[in-house]
């Protein structure tokens, strides 16, 4: 019998080993910036409930809208949005976040990309506005979604200039902790360490924080160049080959994996980071609050034969 079409387990390399000569401690501080149109002070009093929303569809029907098309906007918004009013802290006060876009952790700080980076990130958003802007997605629900978009970006040259995958992993987690969005009572953090038999830092938190963005100096160089075409059926020719890195938080570092195909290739295995298409990353986050985790869904890159 051959092991052809077999999961065979591919060998994985160590973590950073300067993870251990130069740790990151167990919470960190870091000062962001935020982009999007959910950034503006002012913009969550202008959010919209999804009763509201539902009455503005309901009545845009009676002049033709297709409902079909609504109910798809729809189904986005309600997953992207579906933590909202969630009590993190068990402390009686509402600790959910009414935005949301995965947190941005910048480790390119050359000149050019210091240049660059505010482009490059108002790209995105404008990435993710086209998107909601194409039909099917015009509704007033897609509007909404849309107007709770918010990146807050991570940036500290000293920190996480050219940082690993792992690091930025780890520096993602200690900044998650210091959000403090989770119950004083660490028992199923304790028994997760126990279970996996580490020490990790992975504490509890919104699905927002389930993944990070990292942009290198190459992705900066890219999104900052995006000149978007008129028409907005236009993008796919556009941006159908760029992608983002993504960082899964919640990786622990297996010493071994399984080859998803079977096809004996480590280009296969999941290594707690993917690249994301940026014409399906609304898709995808709307995916992840589904509880679908970044692991469950690899290879993002199958995305582009799904449009």
């Amino acid at each position: 019998m051959t092991a052809r079409g077999r999961n065979v387990p591919i060998p994985l390399p160590p973590r950073d080993p300067t993870l251990e000569s130069r740790p990151v401690p167990w919470e960190r501080h870091y000062p962001v910036r935020a982009f999007g149109p959910g950034a503006a002070p002012e913009a969550q009093q202008n959010f919209q409930s999804i009763e509201e929303l539902a009455q503005q569809s309901l009545n845009a029907s009676s002049v033709g809208n297709d409902w079909d098309v609504e109910e798809d906007a729809k189904h986005l918004f309600k997953l992207l949005t579906k933590e909202s009013n969630i009590e993190w802290r068990d402390d009686g006060f509402v600790t959910g976040e009414p935005t949301w876009g995965p947190p941005i952790v910048v480790t390119a700080y050359s000149e050019k990309a210091r240049g660059n980076i505010d482009l490059a990130v108002n790209n995105l958003v404008e990435i993710i506005h086209r998107y909601f802007l194409r039909c099917p997605r015009s509704g007033a629900f897609a509007t909404e979604a849309f107007k709770r978009l918010k990146f807050d970006v991570i940036e500290d040259k000293e920190l996480l200039e050219n940082a690993s995958d792992d690091r930025v992993r780890e520096e993602f987690n200690a900044y998650v902790r210091s959000l403090r969005l989770f119950p004083d009572d660490l028992r199923w953090e304790n028994q997760r360490q126990k279970l996996f038999k580490d020490n990790l830092n992975r504490p509890d938190g919104p699905t927002r924080y389930n993944i990070c963005i990292v942009l290198d100096e190459e992705t900066v160089d890219t999104l900052a160049a995006i000149s978007f075409p008129d028409n907005l059926k236009d993008d796919l020719k556009i941006l159908q080959d760029i992608s983002i890195k993504v960082i899964d938080r919640n990786w622990r570092y297996p010493q071994i994996a399984e080859d998803k195909y079977g096809s004996g290739s480590s280009r296969h295995v999941y290594k707690g980071k993917d690249t994301c298409p940026i014409l399906d990353l609304p898709l995808i986050c709307a995916e992840i609050y589904g509880h679908a985790g970044l692991e469950e869904m690899f290879p993002l890159d199958r995305y582009r034969y799904m449009r």
